[in-house]
């Protein structure tokens, strides 16, 4: 693919000739033009007709023929159907112009060397040490660790056209993570990610970590055939209790978050609008994502996995800059909710540990005591 080279920045060709501002009067500017000299248009506040986010979005995605964005609540929309949804002010149409506005204005500053560009390469963290096991405890075998290991609970929804393949995603590249650290992964998928299952095996001793991918809403997390697996107000607190939740889905950060950690949850992290994705490259999505997975799962805190999956959203978004695939994964990004985001979502500390650790004399525990 030629690219071209516009500031500080190096743009596939196409990307490069899509607009990148619009002027009060609603006429629309070029990145060539901008870098040649011209006055750039100004974004944010100062944008305030609809009809101009609009006639710049809808310019910038007719530069993009074969794009299907996908919606993790709602479906799979072609290039005319989200034109469509642009032109009707739908709240979906709103979002995608929402996010090409921000990230045009993004890009501009990047170009004009305002703004750092983003790297295209992501270090892994190490793997965070297990506590030490002490001398008198060392008597057990490992073999008989099982007894002790911590359970991690996946409702991965891989029934439906749209979570499918993300689904699968997690199952081969985040559950063996977990695995791989110790925990035993119990995992929901088919027609078994329902609320039946979901209720029982939340509630087993030792489920310290809960997550998948599925359809939701602002107050519940969905499974197969789009059923409620956790609604606010028809769950046992039982069942999120000193739990760290993830859940890839719509809107799920906004309340259920809050109410798990109400409930008695130590953390909770999702997302506060729709996810929103590009068919071609949704790859990009789920990976950014499932590195919060990955970075509790060898022991990182919570405020170090949300960094660890910013800097996996800007992975993403630098290695197609310019394009519509660049712009939902900032917007996915900046709708992220986690203890970072405020203390309603919990512990910015919280950790999970493959195996329960005990304090306490090896007779003690024998002989109950404590």
């Amino acid at each position: 693919m030629s690219t071209v080279k516009l500031g500080k920045l190096t743009l596939p060709q196409f990307a490069a000739e899509k607009p990148i501002g619009v002027r009060g009067d609603g006429t629309l500017m070029y990145a060539k033009e901008i870098i040649a000299g011209k006055t750039p248009p100004k974004f944010g506040l100062d944008l305030t007709s609809f009809q101009n986010k609009a006639k710049l979005a809808i310019a910038r995605i007719k530069m993009e023929s074969d794009l299907k964005i996908g919606v993790i609540s709602e479906g799979i929309y072609n290039q005319r159907e989200i034109i469509s949804h642009i032109e009707n002010q739908t709240s979906l149409g709103k979002q995608i112009a929402d996010a090409e506005i921000k990230y045009s204005e993004f890009l501009l500053n990047q170009m004009l060397g305002k703004t750092a560009l983003l790297s295209d390469r992501f270090v892994m963290p190490k793997e965070i040490a297990l506590p030490a096991v002490p001398a008198e405890w060392k008597i057990i075998p490992k073999a008989k660790w099982i007894s002790f290991r911590n359970k991690v609970l996946f409702c991965e929804n891989t029934t439906d056209s749209v979570t499918n393949q993300a689904a699968l995603y997690r199952i081969n590249n985040v559950h063996p993570v977990f695995a791989n650290r110790g925990f035993e992964v119990i995992k929901l998928d088919g027609v078994n990610d329902n609320r039946t299952n979901f209720a029982a095996r939340a509630k087993e001793s030792r489920v310290v970590y809960i997550g998948g991918i599925g359809h939701g809403n602002y107050d519940l997390y969905t499974g197969h055939g789009n059923s409620s697996v956790l609604r606010i107000g028809a769950y046992d607190p039982l069942e999120v209790q000193d739990c760290s939740l993830h859940f890839l889905s719509c809107r799920t950060g906004r309340d259920l978050g809050p109410n798990t950690i109400a409930k008695g949850a130590k953390s909770y992290t999702g997302y506060s609008e729709n996810f929103t994705f590009t068919w071609a490259n949704s790859t990009l999505f789920w990976k950014a994502d499932s590195q919060f997975d990955i970075s509790m799962a060898i022991g990182r805190t919570v405020q170090q996995a949300i960094a660890d999956t910013v800097n996996q959203f800007n992975v993403g978004m630098a290695t197609v800059p310019g394009t519509s695939t660049a712009a939902l994964l900032m917007q996915d990004r900046d709708l992220l909710r986690s203890p970072v985001s405020g203390a309603a979502w919990g512990s910015k500390t919280d950790t999970v540990l493959p195996y329960v650790f005990y304090n306490i004399s090896l007779k003690d525990f024998a002989n109950r005591s404590v």
